[in-house]
């Protein structure tokens, strides 16, 4: 397996995140690129620092007072506002790289894999338009919310390429 070394830390190729509460939108953003992302709504630091460690997760924080306790915690400050500032630092880290295959492969509102379905499992489930223009259809396996491979995903596609280029 290959490792990375961030500010002493060894992290393994494929990361697991937990973003803290002020992170939502770097959240999805992660989940879109495939990454395994929790989105820790709460307040409690120890609660945060617990599920980390027992998840073997690395925490993104916005939070400047929420330092690593022992060598077991792994926690990045993020200080920038804007989510595609955001992935640019994890990015020149060497944190996070595009993976096509991993790409919308998770759902971006509870963070589990999604699973392809049949057209037939889809109608009456999506808009009658949009079951009538697509031949692919995906569900969460957690919160079956479907997905499909439309226009928004393709511009999403090509802005995350762009990104990864520069």
């Amino acid at each position: 397996m290959n490792l990375f070394r961030i500010s002493g830390f060894q992290f393994a190729e494929v990361m697991k995140f937990l973003a803290d509460v002020m992170l939502g939108k770097l959240a999805r953003e992660l989940r879109m690129l495939g990454y395994d992302t929790l989105y820790y709504r709460g307040q409690d630091p120890h609660e945060l620092i617990q599920i980390a460690r027992q998840q073997e997760r690395l925490i993104l924080t916005r939070n400047i007072r929420l330092t690593p306790k022992t060598k077991e915690d792994h926690v990045v400050q993020i200080t920038e506002d804007d989510p595609v500032l955001q992935l640019k630092g994890l990015r020149r880290l060497g944190i996070i790289t595009l993976n096509e295959e991993t790409l919308f492969s998770r759902c971006l509102l509870c963070n589990s894999l999604l699973n392809e379905i049949t057209r037939e499992e889809a109608e009456g489930r999506v808009p009658d338009f949009i079951f009538n223009q697509q031949k692919e259809f995906y569900r969460c396996s957690q919160c079956s919310h479907i997905y499909w491979p439309g226009s928004h995903q393709e511009r999403m596609q090509k802005r995350l390429k762009e990104f990864f280029q520069t």
